[in-house]
């Protein structure tokens, strides 16, 4: 703690201009532990700006299951190497103990800055790298194997770094499925509707109307059906708690897993939204129980409460009793 305290002092002091930026780059890089993600949840995606020292300084206690470190569109191009640097020095300083995720969202592979952003960010060995406006598989496909060769290389175990998508073009969207079978590593998926809409030149008001709920109707079907997390986007008025809680609402309807968060009050809203109540998870339990019992009875379903209990009500009431473990 005494370290990272100091740590951030001296990144202070930089961007004041009291201190060298020579004095950052020079501090100590060790070599923390990284367990996998214990918390498999990914209700709440709290994104903070790598050039933000107040904010990095708080961000390991947010609750948020999900924290993502955004050198992309977060940042100005003039502070992206500052940015990158500051999370370089700030991870490999913290020891990844598995009850949150911890992501780097990337610039795009045919950015001048994604080489960068790789090579000096893969040494922090995060649980997964987030690549901004894909376009392709082949986007997904070249990240995959530099991902690999650097496992390999580095003695990782293979799959600990994970890959998420922000799906954020008209392609993406166009050819979704394929983008999502183009790595085993894929466990998240970001909506960037604010961003696709201004690609396909239509006022932001539209993202309510017909075509809003298909793009997020069909993009919550594909992830879902590749065994992927949909994460719904962020709600750009931080301020305004009961419009982001509206909104949560209608998505959690839609079957998104989660939601992108800007301000810790988001995170607290879509944590609550995003879990199953104790009614829902009391009647799951009770599900699997008699399901269970019928099945042992040589049965292939159950009436229960006038309901018809089958497989897939029971794998449904399972998933649902993930969260009771939380």
């Amino acid at each position: 703690m005494e370290r990272l305290d100091e740590f951030f002092d001296t990144a202070e002091r930089v961007l004041k201009g009291k201190e060298s930026i020579k004095k950052l780059k020079e501090f100590p890089e060790g070599k923390p532990i990284r367990k996998p993600v214990e918390n498999p949840f990914k209700r709440s995606a709290l994104i903070v700006s790598g050039d933000r020292v107040k904010h990095l300084r708080k961000v390991f206690s947010r609750p948020a299951d999900v924290i993502i470190f955004n050198v992309e569109d977060g940042v100005s191009d003039e502070r992206k190497p500052f940015a990158r640097l500051l999370i370089r020095k700030l991870l490999l300083n913290t020891d990844f103990d598995g009850s949150k995720e911890i992501v780097i969202r990337i610039n795009p592979i045919d950015s001048r800055f994604f080489y960068d952003d790789l090579t000096e960010l893969l040494p922090t060995i995060p649980h997964a790298f987030r690549l901004s406006k894909v376009r392709s598989p082949e986007d997904v496909v070249a990240l995959d194997r530099l991902i690999s060769a650097f496992e390999t290389s580095r003695g990782v175990e293979k799959g600990f770094i994970k890959i998420q998508l922000s799906i954020e073009t008209p392609e993406a969207v166009e050819r979704l499925a394929e983008i999502l079978s183009a790595s085993e590593r894929i466990n998240a998926v970001y909506l960037g509707i604010l961003d696709l809409f201004g690609e396909l030149s239509l006022p932001q008001k539209f993202q309510s109307g017909k075509l809003g709920e298909f793009v997020r109707t069909s993009f919550v079907f594909h992830s879902l059906s590749h065994g992927v997390y949909p994460i719904a986007p962020a709600y750009q008025d931080y301020k305004d708690l009961e419009g982001f809680e509206r909104e949560a609402e209608l998505e959690r309807q839609t079957g998104f897993s989660g939601k992108m968060c800007i301000s810790v009050k988001q995170v607290e809203i879509a944590n609550r939204i995003f879990s199953p109540t104790e009614e829902e998870i009391e009647e799951a339990r009770q599900i699997v129980e008699v399901y269970e019992k019928a099945i042992e009875g040589g049965k292939g379903g159950v009436a229960w409460n006038g309901k018809f209990i089958d497989q897939p009500i029971y794998k449904s009431a399972l998933n649902t009793l993930r969260f009771s473990r939380l």
